[in-house]
């Protein structure tokens, strides 16, 4: 995913929280993309923030060297565009982006894996990054958790074995054992519209 496209997403979240429908919810989940691309969304604003300072300060060294040699030549000083106001604004947008996302208080990341060993490993990277870039995260979802067999279907008895197995990795993993496991059982349908995300979200957080 190129840096324009995540700019394009910062700014969706800065024109989201800036609109008057932000107010009225008490709840946003925004879903973000898998582990690599999500690290770079959130770093991001730090990354633009410290690409507009310099921005600006290039341009106020050329600004003054021009205003240098128009008064040489005793020349009129032409009226300032708002190019640097410009990035002044979108540099406290981005600010206010990154503020939101590093403020415990109103807004926690919840990491989604499955009980695979290599999925949990990858989870655990992710919230070794997460807290290096001190963004809260206090809960892990494995979704699509088999239930104990009631029947003699063998691969269904050594899939749930094998997805115990990683479970039990959470809790010797130093980054994710302290984190709140919700387990979101595997169900026989695919989860769309509002009735099948209410029946899971009912699951998940009873």
């Amino acid at each position: 995913m190129r840096l324009l496209q995540f700019q394009r997403m910062v700014l969706q979240v800065m024109q989201f929280l800036e609109s008057k429908e932000y107010s009225t919810f008490s709840r946003i989940v925004f879903d973000t993309a898998p582990t690599g691309h999500t690290l770079r969304l959130l770093s991001l604003p730090d990354f633009l923030d410290a690409s507009i300072g310099k921005m600006m300060k290039l341009k106020k060294k050329i600004a003054s060297a021009t205003s240098a040699l128009k008064s040489m030549f005793n020349k009129e000083e032409p009226q300032r565009d708002d190019a640097s106001d410009k990035l002044e604004q979108l540099r406290e947008r981005m600010a206010k982006v990154r503020d939101l996302f590093r403020d415990s208080e109103t807004t926690e990341f919840i990491i989604v894996t499955i009980p695979t060993v290599m999925a949990i490993n990858e989870s655990s990277r992710l919230c070794a990054s997460l807290k290096k870039e001190s963004v809260s995260v206090r809960k892990l979802i494995v979704n699509q958790v088999l239930p104990p067999s009631t029947s003699e279907c063998k691969f269904c008895v050594m899939r749930r074995k094998d997805q115990m197995r990683a479970l039990e990795t959470i809790t010797k993993d130093p980054e994710l054992a302290s984190l709140k496991i919700i387990q979101a059982p595997l169900v026989d349908v695919e989860i769309r519209g509002v009735a099948g995300l209410k029946f899971m979200g009912d699951t998940v957080w009873k």
